[in-house]
């Protein structure tokens, strides 16, 4: 998953989701924006999804426990 800043919609270009955040990097808020809008985007609830590596950077992979 590749982050890009500012207003969008979440999409798949080549099989790489984006998503697009205005939320500040600082105390983890835009971790917990990208987590809302992927819970959103797959219909999941936030609890079901974990960020496992990128915290810090832009590229990250998260972990999805249920998919409907």
């Amino acid at each position: 998953m590749q982050v890009k800043e500012g207003k969008g919609e979440p999409h798949l270009i080549d099989g790489i989701l984006f998503v697009h955040t205005t939320a500040r990097r600082e105390n983890n808020a835009a971790n917990l924006d990208i987590i809302r809008q992927l819970s959103r985007y797959f219909g999941i609830e936030q609890s079901d999804i974990k960020l496992i590596r990128g915290r810090t950077n832009r590229k990250k992979t998260f972990s999805i426990s249920k998919l409907k």
